[in-house]
């Protein structure tokens, strides 16, 4: 054999005491009893001739014989992680596509079925977001947000503008009024926590005062907010990208006629390096595509329901 090395078991309970400094913490990390550590370390010891741990009553450090042997090992170890990082990057597993739930709950899911039908062979799997996205530290293919990523290996399409209007079920507008915002009868909002500049914003483009936060209910995500404005709980803030299915069909209708720009533009980002998955050109040309046509609908909607976008711009000048 090419290779002169000790038992790999050894090496590994070896890595683990050295990188934890415990015996009993590098069997946690190993799911082993500590007994089976100081049996693997032993063998080490015996298989080189010295010590590789000088012992002491709160744990072990590297001797000057242990120290280079954990570096090297280590070392190897990445490598080898690294490795069948790229075998696992393969065309057979699922194409790993990161964003936030409201538009994979109130846009992509949706759609995904006619994805399906049209290239069966694509497995997508589906990656809430709730930090920020990072492909360098992350094993992802492909991620939508509001985020600006520059990172080497990685391209960007634009996919959508933050367009919100507020958002009503039918039965409860009424017509477009504004007292439907600003009274003391007026249904609560309904709003998560990252959404009150966006509805400080939006009152402010109507003239009106600040939102009543005290009477309205807040939620976790956008998506229930929408869901829970179809059954009439009050009013939502609608990211109109979101809901042109709703506003088309008559689900959720506008309380007014305006809605304004954030100017927050939400991109599309993919791998282009060598980590890249074969089937990504796949799914984001059909999302790109998908994503023109809510476009057009926004567009078409807002010559019948809306005015024209007040720019955030605009309405701070």
């Amino acid at each position: 054999m090419r290779y002169s090395l000790p038992p790999l078991n050894a090496i590994k309970a070896f890595e683990a005491t050295g990188r934890t400094g415990s015996l009993s913490a590098a069997a946690r990390d190993l799911h082993v009893s500590v007994g089976a550590v100081s049996r693997h370390v032993s063998i080490l010891e015996s298989y080189f001739g010295c010590d590789l741990f000088e012992r002491r009553h709160d744990g072990v450090v590297l001797t000057q014989w242990g120290k280079p042997l954990h570096t090297a090992i280590v070392s190897a170890f990445d490598t080898l992680d690294a490795a069948c990082r790229e075998v696992d990057r393969g065309a057979h597993r699922p194409i790993r596509l990161r964003t936030f739930t409201s538009l994979a709950t109130d846009w992509l899911t949706p759609r995904l079925s006619t994805f399906r039908s049209l290239h069966p062979e694509v497995s997508v799997q589906l990656k809430q977001a709730f930090s920020d996205v990072s492909f360098a530290s992350e094993p992802l293919d492909i991620a939508v947000t509001a985020q600006n990523i520059v990172e080497s290996g990685v391209q960007q399409v634009e996919l959508f503008d933050t367009i919100f209007t507020p958002v009503i079920a039918p039965s409860m507008r009424g017509g477009y009024r504004l007292d439907l915002l600003n009274t003391e009868q007026a249904p609560p909002l309904l709003y998560t926590r990252r959404e009150v500049p966006f509805w400080e914003a939006v009152f402010k483009a109507l003239r009106l005062p600040p939102p009543a936060f005290d009477r309205g209910l807040e939620f976790d995500s956008l998506s229930l907010t929408y869901q829970a404005a179809r059954r009439g709980a009050g009013i939502a803030l609608g990211l109109l990208f979101f809901i042109a299915d709703d506003l088309k069909s008559g689900t959720l209708v506008p309380a007014t006629q305006t809605c304004v720009d954030m100017e927050l533009p939400h991109h599309l980002y993919f791998r282009t390096g060598r980590n890249r998955h074969p089937s990504i050109g796949t799914l984001t040309e059909w999302m790109v595509s998908e994503a023109r046509k809510t476009n057009a609908e926004i567009d078409a909607l807002c010559e019948t329901l809306l005015t024209p976008p007040v720019l955030q711009e605009a309405k701070d000048g």
